[in-house]
């Protein structure tokens, strides 16, 4: 094959180069020149390029290629989804593990090897009072402001003291420890100012006395009797504590109306129970008992004449001196001295304060 396309392109080329004119289609290979023609199948218009180092052979190939070409396998699986039903069975819903705990043995590894703390020793004295066994106290913690003294008293055998302002006892009790005690108070209330003869009213609406409380607790004087010269005689009654501030006064008089009474402010009033006597003819007295009705608390007896001693000036007070506050001392005309200075509507006193003399 190769010999024969090199003949051809030689004589192509020759009659080229000779200025010949020649019918090419009288070349061209048939079946009667000799020369193969690859038939192949109809279509196949590839030029056949020959891959040796010969002339191409510059004839169209008209055949066709007649081999089958195998398809691919493609095919992909169209088989049917699984549609079975889900597993719709019920839940796990034993018993939880109740059984016993871990009782296995305590962890027997080394021991902690790391360095020990060097701080620095407590070189305080060690506690050497005796250990305190009793029961630990598992209530709550009090936060509210600290109790300095007993709780308030509402009644005859509270407790008191004299860091209790509210705490009191009654007549013919004391305030021993802290608590009332039973029993005879005489001094605790003293006698310290009289008006027995008032000048701006009546000696009806303006008569009263003063009583001065010894003690630092207050007193009541619920249950306290009162008795003057002869058969009168009254008793302090209340529905509530008629107290007398410790260290303070009270007044009990025979008008409790301050405006009829020349301005008085009247702890206790007792009416026309008792009258303190102005008459110079006869001396009159006070006495505070106790509840009993025999234990005497204090006692005055004093009289309406500038010989006996006793201060006699209309509209002024018999006032006590305010350095003698004694159940004693008191029992003494040269104790007293006249009353100022003026109050209320004008007459002369202290009336439940402490006294002045003038």
């Amino acid at each position: 094959m190769r010999s024969e396309r090199l003949g051809v392109g030689a004589l192509v080329a020759a009659l080229a180069l000779g200025g010949c004119s020649y019918e090419w289609d009288a070349l061209r290979p048939g079946p009667d020149s000799g020369v193969p023609v690859d038939l192949g199948s109809p279509g196949d218009a590839v030029v056949d390029v020959a891959t040796d180092s010969g002339a191409r052979d510059a004839v169209a190939e008209t055949g066709t290629d007649a081999g089958t070409d195998v398809p691919m396998d493609v095919v992909t699986d169209t088989g049917p989804l699984d549609t079975g039903p889900m597993d719709t069975g019920p839940l796990d819903t034993g018993p939880l593990d109740t059984g016993p705990l871990d009782t296995g043995p305590m962890d027997t590894g080394p021991r902690d090897a790391g360095p020990m703390d060097l701080g620095t020793p407590d070189t305080g004295p060690r506690d050497t009072g005796p250990v305190d066994t009793g029961p630990r106290d598992t209530g709550p913690v009090d936060v509210g402001t600290p109790d300095t003294g007993p709780p308030p008293c509402t009644g005859p055998l509270c407790a008191c003291a004299p860091t209790a302002p509210s705490g009191w006892c009654s007549i013919g009790a004391a305030c021993v420890g802290g608590a009332c005690s039973a029993g005879p108070a005489m001094g605790a209330l003293v006698i310290t100012e009289i008006m027995n003869d008032p000048d701006v009213v009546g000696d009806m609406q303006g008569e009263w006395f003063e009583v001065y409380n010894r003690s630092a607790t207050p007193v009541d004087l619920r249950g306290m009797r009162v008795r003057g010269s002869g058969t009168e005689m009254f008793e302090v009654t209340a529905s509530g504590p008629l107290l007398v501030p410790g260290r303070g006064y009270a007044v009990l008089g025979k008008n409790g109306d301050s405006v009829t009474n020349g301005g008085v402010t009247v702890l206790f009033a007792y009416g026309s129970a008792m009258d303190l006597s102005n008459s110079t003819s006869s001396p009159d007295s006070l006495t505070l008992l106790a509840s009993d009705g025999s234990t005497v608390i204090d006692s005055v007896s004093y009289a309406n004449t500038v010989a006996s001693g006793w201060p006699v000036i209309a509209g002024r007070s018999k006032s006590l001196r305010p350095a003698i506050l004694d159940a004693l001392m008191n029992d003494t005309s040269s104790a007293w001295c006249p009353g100022g200075p003026a109050f209320g509507r004008g007459d002369f006193g202290t009336p439940g304060a402490a006294n002045v003399c003038q």
